[in-house]
């Protein structure tokens, strides 16, 4: 990062820091006929997701049938909803829509407060320790017991030359895979935060403030524990997780690229993906003690080939 660019960015963080702490995902203030999440029927394969309630307005998005549009409420015109999908605002038509209050996100399940290093850190184990020139970014696993449940914690924390700027803390009841990651996204001189929650969804968090600025929700993109991930250099992210083994593509505007389709019943346990040239490499531990199976993919996520590799060291859950 250039001085001048790392001199607007602590300008725009001391503004930060002075404003008050608030919590992530409240409720906000509703209209009367919000609806909230709604799935797409009726269709053959799939909806427009249109920039106005038109039908002949430009068509953003094609929400296939099945998925999850979320902040539905009516228009003007009765023939459309105003909703959101996948990091767009836009209308579908409303007859293929119908209700789904069982994908509506919870309402709060996060919570935002600034942490000094020593409150972030706590009992818990570092799992992200990231700098670039003075900011730096800091997460800590914990786990947690709390009247008879135990709880998986994830705290995240910025700083500027060691000053708190913010802090996120997640939880979600403790389950066999850990469902709580994060890792930084965007490109260079605009990085942000990425943050996995497995029964909430993929969200960007922006650097210099921690708010969310979109969420990819699982009901319309499930990631399971999100093992493996690797980013471009265009802010593309490729994801993989252990409760299924095709990988994703994510762009850095929270829309899916594409879903691999990998087939195959002895290819599970991702736990790398490396990116060269106009390939996607994923490892995949497939229960074998020194071997491991490497996945090539094409930049479509088309499958190239599957082979078997000799491990130096054999991978583990704990890697």
């Amino acid at each position: 990062m250039n001085k001048k660019i790392a001199a607007l960015l602590l300008a725009a963080v001391l503004l930060v820091i002075t404003a008050p702490a608030g919590a992530d995902r409240l409720p906000e203030e509703r209209p009367d006929d919000y609806i909230g999440a709604m799935r797409v029927v009726w269709c053959k394969e799939w909806v427009s997701l249109r920039e106005a309630p038109k039908k002949t307005s430009d068509r953003l998005a094609q929400i296939p049938l099945g998925d999850i549009v979320y902040s539905c409420v009516p228009t003007k015109d009765p023939r459309f909803y105003k909703c959101e999908y996948q990091g767009q605002e836009g209308y579908v038509l409303s007859g293929y829509l119908i209700p789904a209050p069982e994908c509506e996100p919870p309402l709060s399940s996060a919570v935002k407060k600034k942490m000094t290093m020593e409150e972030l850190k706590g009992n818990g184990e570092i799992v992200l320790d990231w700098k670039d020139y003075n900011m730096s970014v800091v997460a800590v696993r914990d786990h947690v017991q709390e009247n008879k449940r135990k709880w998986e914690v994830l705290r995240i924390g910025c700083f500027i030359d060691g000053t708190p700027v913010w802090g996120h803390e997640e939880k979600v009841e403790e389950g066999q895979l850990e469902r709580l990651k994060v890792f930084i996204g965007g490109v260079q001189d605009d990085w942000k935060v990425m943050l996995y929650d497995g029964g909430y969804g993929l969200s960007m968090l922006d650097l210099l403030s921690g708010k969310e600025k979109w969420t990819l929700s699982v009901a319309n993109c499930p990631l399971g524990d999100a093992a493996a991930v690797a980013v471009d250099k265009n802010g593309t992210m490729y994801i993989a997780g252990s409760d299924g083994p095709d990988p994703v593509a994510i762009t850095l505007g929270g829309r899916v690229l594409w879903k691999s389709d990998i087939s195959d019943p002895n290819v599970f346990g991702p736990f790398e993906i490396a990116l060269e040239d106009s390939k996607v490499l994923v490892k995949y531990r497939c229960g074998l003690t020194d071997e491991y199976r490497m996945v090539t993919l094409d930049s479509n996520g088309g499958l190239v080939s599957i082979g078997n590799q000799k491990a130096e060291t054999a991978p583990t859950e704990a890697e």
